[in-house]
């Protein structure tokens, strides 16, 4: 499954040296570039990565969980990445700890392209596995991703942990895969909230591959069970905190909000809201006053927001890569040239694959659509596309392959091996 012995010694030589490359310029990216990409001030505690760092200083020094005040508990965020850069800050200092993280970053940069290789081979074949991991070194935002304090690398790494593994559990029928992934699956859910709901593509693709009712169930129990192990200790601490069950975080009201606004434009119809006396108080009215605008504006206009909440937050999603500060004198307009570029392709080549019915695509097509949907109630941007591109590269990839077979046919060289 994981092994690529029986792979062709090219595709082994290439493949180390891809993975050597992408892995020594995120290694160099991180130790170059991290103190300056911060988004965020020590001093004004004023954006989500300084705020992580100073979660996990509290948690170190205190052992309490915070994120907006250092006295106020928090259930805002999900613990995955508090806890991680604790660890990271236990054994090498507070900020050496986050010089040392960032490493890591790295390392699970170079660990993603060693899946992106595996999860394109299993879709397609080692050769366009390969493109795929080409066009991902060259893909600027995989290079600014591991300089920030943030969920995204770590994210993109489990993503794509589980969507091979729910591959094979999907294929082989294995209770053990389907184990796997139910550990994954809580993995990723501690870092991000919004993976809860991948069973939605599991059970799309039961029902594609006429899963039996039965064994549908069996392997819901067991995923749920593996889950809910890994969970517990987040829901108890939640219960004896703020006594209720609380399975994810009480942090959805402003990004609701804040999607409320078409274009994201607070000029236009400004509805206030007020300050609760804790987080969870002003999280409640956040919601609250985006329902009432929902409400409100969108039967004021009907189409508009009909248009914002599927064309408009798709466009803002995917419109641009997650490439907010230049590197190696990389231009925002190049890195998104280029981002435009794998965009087009791989939804040309989508609608290609999709003709065809080849399922394991199907599978990788509707996570991505199924993450999209997710984040349309919601503030998008290009930040959740993120995790999402590595598997729009490889689809890019089969259609570039596919491109140079038709080339190499039309001047008379194609080989038997590449039809």
């Amino acid at each position: 499954m994981f092994s690529i012995k029986n792979e062709e010694k090219w595709v082994k030589i290439s493949l180390a040296m891809i993975i050597f490359v992408f892995f020594a310029v995120s290694l160099y990216s991180v130790l170059m570039y991290g103190n300056a990409n911060y988004l965020g001030s020590f001093d004004k505690m004023d954006n989500d990565d300084v705020k992580y760092i100073r979660s996990a200083w509290e948690l170190l020094d205190n052992g309490n969980f915070i994120y907006h005040k250092v006295d106020e508990p928090t259930v805002f965020i999900m613990p995955g990445l508090t806890f991680m850069l604790a660890f990271f800050m236990k054994l090498f200092g507070k900020y050496g700890g986050i010089t040392a993280f960032r490493v890591f970053q790295a390392v699970l940069q170079g660990s993603s392209m060693y899946l992106i290789f595996l999860i394109g081979r299993k879709v397609f074949n080692s050769k366009t596995a390969l493109i795929g991991c080409i066009l991902s070194v060259f893909y600027m935002a995989e290079y600014y991703a591991p300089t920030l304090i943030l969920t995204e690398t770590s994210f993109k790494f489990l993503l794509l942990l589980l969507v091979y593994l729910s591959i094979y559990a999907i294929e082989e029928r294995s209770p053990l895969y389907y184990i796997a992934g139910g550990l994954v699956w809580g993995l990723a859910c501690l870092i991000r909230p919004t993976v809860a709901a991948y069973p939605a593509v599991i059970l799309i693709m039961w029902i594609i591959k006429k899963y039996k009712i039965s064994d549908m169930v069996k392997f819901t129990i067991i995923t749920t069970f593996v889950f809910a192990a890994v969970m517990s200790p987040w829901w108890i601490r939640n219960y004896k905190v703020y006594n209720r069950f609380i399975p994810l975080t009480l942090s959805s009201g402003n990004p609701f909000l804040q999607g409320t606004y078409i274009n994201y434009d607070q000029k236009t119809d400004y509805t206030p809201y007020e300050v609760g006396k804790t987080a969870i108080e002003t999280d409640e009215n956040e919601l609250k006053t985006g329902i009432y605008r929902l409400k409100v504006y969108g039967r004021k206009h009907p189409i508009k927001y009909l248009y914002w909440y599927t064309v408009g937050k798709t466009w803002e999603l995917w419109n641009f890569p997650f490439y907010w500060k230049e590197m190696f004198n990389v231009s925002f307009a190049k890195a998104a040239l280029y981002h435009h570029g794998i965009l087009i392709l791989g939804l040309y080549e989508a609608f290609k694959l999709f003709k065809k019915g080849e399922k394991n695509f199907i599978f990788i097509a509707i996570t991505i659509v199924f993450f999209n949907i997710i984040y349309l109630p919601y503030f998008t941007f290009s930040r959740y596309s993120y995790p999402l591109m590595p598997m729009v590269c490889l689809i890019a990839a089969s259609g570039a392959a596919g491109m140079a077979i038709k080339r190499r046919s039309y001047f008379g060289k194609t080989k038997d091996s590449d039809r």
